[in-house]
This record gives C-alpha cells, structure tokens and sequence, in this order.
C-alpha cells in the first residue's frame, strides 16, 4: 500500500535510477526553508526537471510514507516526501510532525528535527522523546540533558519511555546526579517495575561505576525478563563477578524464564578463568541443546572462553563448526594463538585468513605482529608490514605498537625508530616498546635509553611501571647509584611510588648499586609480596649477609608468604656466600618435602657452588647424578669452578673432561679449564686447552667495562681506543701491569686467561 501511496507523487523510474534527483525542483515557493538551509535553492540549475502533481493522499497515509522513507535510508527520498507533504497543506497534525522530527533524527540531521520541533504549536510527551532520543543516538548527551530540562519547565510530563532514554544517555560518573534524579522519578511515579525502565536503571548504575546500586534495582525488579537479566548477566562480566553472573542465570532458569542466545553469549564472555572450565563447558552444552550455537556471536564468545583455559584445539573445533564466520571469529581464534604462545600456528591461521579473503583491520594486523614479535620471526613481520602498505592500510596507536615492538624484539632499531616516528599518537606502550628495544639492543650505535627516556617528558605521555621497571634495572646492572636515585625521585613526582612493581625494582637498583640500607628502607615503607621479600633477601644474600637474609626469610614465612623457587635460590645463595654450608645444605634437602617445591637446575649449580666455596667437594658428583640434569653443562661448569677455587685439580680434570664433552663449542668452558690448570700450576695443560680452543675458532666475547666519574658513566671495552682520554688511561694500566708483574712474578698468576 505505502508503494502504490509513494509512486501517486515519485515517478517510478526514481526508485531504479542510480542518479540523484533534484529535491529543489519538489518545493514549492511557499514552503519554508529550514534553519540549516538544506532547502535552499540550488547555485545550479537542476540536470533535469519533475513536476509533481497534486497527490490525493490521506492524513493517516502521511505517517506511513514518512516510515518508508526512513526505510528507504534515502535522504533525499525523504525530503521529497516531506516537500509534498508541506504541498498538500498537512503540516501542523500532532502525529505526522512527531514522525517528521522522528524522520530527521533517524537521518541525524538534528538541526532540522530541532526546527520542526520548534515550529510544532501542540507537542506530546512522544514529541519530547523523540526528540531527546535523536539527540542521544547523535551522541550528544549535553543536548538530551538540555531538552529533558525544558520539558520540565514547559510542564510535560515523563513516561516510561522518556525516562529509559534518559537513563541511556547517563554514561558516566559526572552523570550520575542527572540520573539519579530521574531514578528518583521513577519511583515517584511508580514506574520501577516497568522492566524497560528497571533495565535502564541497571545499565546507567553500572556504566556510572556503581555496581551496587544496579544490583539493588535488579533485585528490586518482581517479574524480570530475558533483557534484564541478560543485562545484569553483562554487567557481572565487565566487573570479572563471573561467580554472580552464574547465580542469575541458575535463578533464570529455576524461574521457568527461557534464556536466549544473548543469555549464553554474555554468560560464557562472563565466564573468565576463575570461574572454571567445567563451568564453561556445562554452558557451551546447555548452548548446543536449546540450539543457540548457530549465532556467530555465541561461537566467537565460546572459543574465546577455551581460549581463556588454553584448550586451542576445542576452540578450532567450536570455529570450524560456525556456520557463518565473522571478522569477530577469525581474530578471536588468532589472538588465542598468541595468547597461548602459538606463534607459528598464528602465522598460519592469517595466513589461511589471507587465502579466504577476510577483511583485515587494525585488531589483526597488530595481533599477527605479536605473533611474529613472539617468534622473532622477522621475515614474515616484514611481509606483513608490505602488505598492509599494499592494502592501503594506516596504522594506528595499536597497530603502529605492535610493529614498533617487533622490530625492537627482532634488533632492527633502526626500523624500529623509523615506524616509532612516524607514528601520529603515541602511548606509553609505543615508548615502552622502542625503549625495551635500546636497552636489549646490543648495537653501540643506538640511542642511549636515558636520553630517549627524557624525551617522555615533552611528548605529554606519563611513564609507568613498565618505563621505571626497566630503567631502574638498567642502573643496577651498571651499577650507577645517581641514575637510580633520580628514576626513584622521579616516581614519586609521577606517583608511583606505591606501585608494587616499581617498588621491587627500586630495591633491586639499591641493592645491586651496594646501597643495602637504601634497600631496606625502601622495604620497610612498601607492602610487601611475595616479589618483595625475594628482592631483599637478594639483597642481603648479594652482600654476604647470609644471617640477616636468613632471618627475613623466617619473617616472610611468619607474614604468610610461602616460599617460592626466587626465595629459595636466594636464601641459597645467602648461605654460599657467607659461607653457612651447613645451613644452606639443610634448606636444599628440605625444599620439596617442607614447602612443595621441586628443585629446579639453578638451585642445584647453587647447591654445588656452596659445597665448593666450604671445600666440601666430597658429595657433589653424586648430586649431580641424581639431579634431574646429570647431562648439564651448568653443574659441571659449577663443579669445574669449585675445583679451580679449592684446587682439588684431580676431580676437576675428571669434570673438565665432561664439561668440554656436553659443551665443544663454548669458549667460556674451554676459558675456565684453561685457568684451573693455570692456577693449579698445570701450564702445559692450560697451553694445551687454549690451543684446541683457538684450533676450534672459538671466540672470547669481548669483555667490557664501565665506571661512574662525576654523574657520567664511562663505557670502555677490551683495547678499546676510542675514549678521549684513551693515552692517560692505557699508560696508568701499564703502570698498574707493572706492579702486577713485580708483585706475582715468583707465582702463575699471569698464565691465567681473564673472565
């Protein structure tokens, strides 16, 4: 009926024709234009010219052609129809200038709503709401706010609908006072048992960060129905309450209330790891009985929770069963890869997505870059960046990242810099990906981490824990005390200081710079976990303080922080260094049957190393065998270096001869036989080793230095010649040789090979 209504006053052959027609030809003088001229008159003539006959059409047809040319979602369909509405004179009727406004709202052309809103001499409460909800699906909120105001004062009443809509625009914790007036509303009125406005509730305590109160409304709610609850379900999953999200739907379901797919989708999205795979499992079942798992967004929300439990090879059957697949669906099976260390299958699978011809955005550029940071796969990383410059694509802020962070892992600084620039908005993750890229790069030539970090301060992007983790770390592996002192200043400037995070690698920083008291006031003022009490009794254990590192690790216990691997491998390395053999023997013997924890190759080679610093030497082959790794290069390495400080030269010829035997190829073992001969005054052996090392091109890594004079750090490696002030240094070390010589020359001192 509405088409034959339609063609009585449109020629036809507009609905096929793929040219515009011209609006302006259809108003007649009279009409007016509205405010925003979009009926002005053209500056061109028309193309071409219609005339439009008087058409005979009813008052309540009007209403239904406006519909249809929202339907249409043509615009100028619909400005021609309601230039021939202006035409015929029926202008003014309270129902057709509710679905005019209603018209331009659909189109958001607000201005022009407004207008005809302004010229209506009668409104209605529908009037009112209509126009507010233009406004919030434009996304002006401020405006909705307004218009609700003056609602108010002209007298007009809220309904049910008006306050939903309301409800809607409240987004934010500023909005609060504006929604809780409407709340207040509501129940004056007794509207809160109408469900549309109880679910509004819900939705605007929730998006206003007031969980408690949405709860209170839902519970408040005498009969609920499938939208509420499957609201509140979603509530509970964006707040990790997956737990009560469970409760809801077994009330649902004990109410004889029939769930839907929606109810599954955010039930199971709901369902992270601490609620528990066999959860998971009995919903995706529940799911395939009422013969939901044909929805694509119920499958993407059910592959993404086997994900979450690291079943892959579920979550590819889930996705390989989806009838239609979404962009949705492929990325969430990529990012489990990813997620789940899959890097090669990741590659893969885009690769397959590349074959199907799946439109890619930004989300799967930067997932299938993770994967190729993962897999330091370089080769593939540079292919994809080639193809998203072939598609045209633009990187932003995630995408942009995640190359800065591949070429950064994969050592190409440079690239790495290149795309850093060129990105358009930076965050402190697109910083904190180049940085980690200077400190890890082994290059001389790159930017120096320090000096790129104060570059943050003038691009308005706020370091965290991550920035000042690193940082501080870099300082306590060169040892530079000044550097360390000013990233701790800073992060109290920042507000950090009470990150946990930042905290441990402040102590860390004192620690390794021999400021132990620093360390353990930093300590003291900190909440402690269990990271804490293992960076000081590093500390303490790194000093040779082995009882006061003892006597935190019997505090840490008290406090009811077990133990873990870390702890015991520094209260092992206490007792090493301070010589508490017996001690540190007993802790080693008592880690699996006392605090659960099964040794692992490290505390052995500590275990071995403690033996030997105490010349104890007797037992330690047999550890060895027993160990889980009798085939470790690590122990015996260990071993060999125990022998070389007690000079016990026959076990360790015998474990010389294994440690070259399980490791040819490195030249630090071949360094370290060398000097046990050496010291033991074994020189034809020691010529022998370094011979077979220099007939095997093993290469000693060149050793470096460095040392702080006056807050600058000074970087120096073995015959390195560059330093300004290279003569004075090279003829102070000759003098310093010379005392050498003089001082050892009855020994074997200089036939040993520096580490």
């Amino acid at each position: 009926m509405v088409e034959a209504l339609f063609q009585t006053f449109v020629p036809t052959s507009w609905l096929s024709s793929s040219s515009s027609y011209p609006i302006h030809n259809l108003l007649p003088q009279k009409a007016k234009a509205p405010h925003n001229g979009n009926f002005h008159k053209p500056s061109q003539s028309p193309k071409f010219s219609v005339s439009i006959s008087e058409p005979n059409i009813a008052l309540h047809d009007w209403p239904q052609l406006l519909k249809f040319s929202i339907g249409s979602q043509d615009f100028m369909l619909a400005q021609a129809i309601h230039a021939s509405l202006i035409k015929s004179g029926c202008e003014g009727d309270l129902f057709v200038d509710n679905n005019l406004v209603n018209l331009y709202s659909k189109f958001n052309k607000m201005g022009d709503a407004h207008k005809i809103f302004d010229e209506m001499l009668v409104r209605s409460t529908v009037t009112w709401t209509t126009l507010i909800k233009g406004y919030l699906k434009s996304g002006d909120t401020e405006s909705v706010f307004h218009v609700a105001r003056d609602m108010c004062l002209l007298g007009d009443k809220f309904n049910e609908h008006t306050c939903s809509v309301l409800l809607q625009a409240c987004t934010s914790p500023e909005d609060r006072v504006f929604g809780e007036q409407v709340h207040a509303f509501v129940i004056k009125n007794e509207l809160q048992e109408n469900v549309v406005v109880a679910t509004s509730l819900v939705s605007m305590y929730s998006k206003s960060g007031f969980l408690s109160c949405a709860e209170k409304v839902f519970s408040g709610i005498s009969v609920k129905d499938a939208q509420c609850i499957n609201y509140m379900i979603l509530e509970y999953g964006k707040a990790g309450l997956g737990e009560k999200a469970i409760w809801i739907f077994v009330d649902m379901l004990q109410s004889a209330l029939k769930p839907n797919d929606y109810t599954f989708t955010n039930l199971i999205s709901a369902c992270d790891s601490s609620i528990g795979l066999s959860v998971g499992k009995q919903l995706h079942g529940l799911a395939v009985k009422y013969g939901f798992m044909s929805e694509t967004s119920l499958g993407n929300a059910v592959i993404t929770m086997y994900g979450q439990h690291g079943m892959i090879e579920e979550a590819e059957r889930v996705f390989t069963e989806l009838g239609e697949r979404s962009l949705i669906s492929w990325s969430a099976l990529l990012a489990l890869y990813v997620k789940n260390s899959y890097a090669g299958r990741a590659l893969e699978f885009f690769s397959n997505m590349l074959q199907n011809g799946v439109p890619l955005d930004s989300g799967c550029f930067s997932t299938v870059l993770d994967a190729c940071s993962e897999y330091n796969n370089l080769k593939f990383g540079l292919q994809i960046h080639g193809l998203t410059t072939k598609l045209g694509h633009v990187f932003d802020v995630n995408s942009g990242t995640a190359l800065v962070d591949l070429y950064a892992k994969c050592g190409n600084m440079q690239s790495a810099r290149a795309a850093f620039d060129r990105l358009t908005s930076k965050t402190i993750a697109s910083f904190n990906a180049i940085l980690v890229g200077y400190l890890n790069s082994k290059a001389r030539d790159v930017e120096d981490p320090m000096v790129f970090f104060s570059k943050l301060r003038f691009n308005d992007v706020r370091p965290d824990w991550v920035t000042f983790s690193r940082l501080l770390s870099l300082s306590a592996n060169q040892a530079c005390l000044v550097a360390g002192k000013s990233l701790h200043a800073y992060t109290i400037k920042v507000g950090l200081e009470d990150d946990t995070a930042v905290g441990n690698a402040v102590i860390t920083m004192y620690a390794k710079c021999g400021s132990v008291q620093d360390a353990y006031k930093i300590f003291s003022i900190m909440t402690p976990d269990c990271v804490t009490w293992n960076a000081i009794i590093s500390a303490y254990a790194l000093h040779g303080k082995g009882e006061n590192a003892l006597l935190l690790f019997e505090d840490m216990k008290k406090q009811g922080f077990p133990p873990d691997e870390i702890t015991m491998l520094a209260v092992l390395q206490a007792c090493s260094y301070s010589g508490l053999w017996e001690t540190g023997l007993c802790l080693f013997n008592e880690m699996e049957p006392k605090y659960g924890i099964k040794p692992v190759i490290e505390h052995f080679s500590c275990i071995i190393d403690l033996l030997g610093r105490a010349g104890n030497l007797s037992k330690v082959v047999d550890i060895i065998n027993k160990s889980p790794f009798p085939e470790s290069s690590l122990l015996w390495r260990t071993l060999v270096n125990a022998c070389k400080l007690c000079g016990d030269l026959q076990l360790g010829m015998s474990a010389s001869r294994k440690l070259l035997d399980l490791a040819p190829n490195e030249a630090s073992s071949y360094i370290l036989v060398s000097n046990m001969y050496a010291e033991g005054g074994m020189l034809e052996e020691a010529a022998k080793v370094r011979t077979a090392m220099n007939d095997m091109r093993l290469i000693k890594e060149t050793g470096s230095s460095w040392i702080e004079v006056d807050n600058e750090v000074h970087y120096f490696i073995a015959s390195d010649k560059d330093h300004p002030q290279s003569r004075e240094i090279y003829a102070n070390l000759d003098m310093l040789k010379d005392e050498i010589y003089w001082r050892c020359q009855n020994r074997n001192d200089l036939q040993l090979l520096s580490d």
